[in-house]
């Protein structure tokens, strides 16, 4: 199964969604664990970008629940 975001695909394709809020230097930590756990195809969006004094709000997607469920409790 692919596990990299799909540049290709409509946000509003995937089934659940999920925005969190994370300070500057955490993104390729959440990328590169989505690359190894995520069982289902999956997306992010950069909603704000983060800075030195202040976090960036990204929306992941996914097309599984449990997918959304262990993005959720490793990650919110």
């Amino acid at each position: 199964m692919l596990a990299a975001p799909l540049l290709d695909r409509e946000k509003n394709s995937f089934a659940y969604s999920k925005e969190i809020v994370k300070p500057f230097g955490c993104l390729d930590k959440i990328i590169d664990w989505c690359k190894t756990e995520m069982e289902s195809q999956w997306r992010w969006e950069l909603i704000e970008v983060s800075t030195d004094t202040q976090p960036g709000r990204y929306v992941w997607y996914f097309d599984s629940e449990r997918d959304l469920f262990a993005f959720v409790l490793h990650w919110s």
